[in-house]
């Protein structure tokens, strides 16, 4: 008799697994199902299907982009020291 149960629980476990892989194969389904529809729209800029004319536009506009960054760091790393003149000699 011992055996038949042991045998019994043995097929139990066994399905229990199976449930438990079902499990992960259906969060894997959603995760790509997800993933599927909101990475499509968020496409990187990038030249590869760009036409010439709109790759010229892109890399100027980075361009012009970059260049507006490093004047606002140059402007934010001198902003500090200006403050340092603006107050009295002896307040500390």
């Amino acid at each position: 008799m011992p055996a038949e149960i042991m045998a019994a629980n043995i097929v139990y476990m066994a399905r229990q697994r199976d449930r438990t892989n079902v499990y992960i194969l259906l969060v894997a389904i959603l995760v790509a199902a997800i993933a599927g529809y909101y990475l499509p729209t968020k496409r990187p800029q990038s030249g590869t299907s760009l036409t010439p004319k709109e790759y010229i536009e892109l890399v100027e506009k980075k361009k012009a982009q970059r260049l507006k960054y490093s004047a606002e760091e140059a402007a934010s790393a001198s902003a500090p020291s200006a403050e340092y003149k603006d107050q009295p000699a002896g307040s500390d």
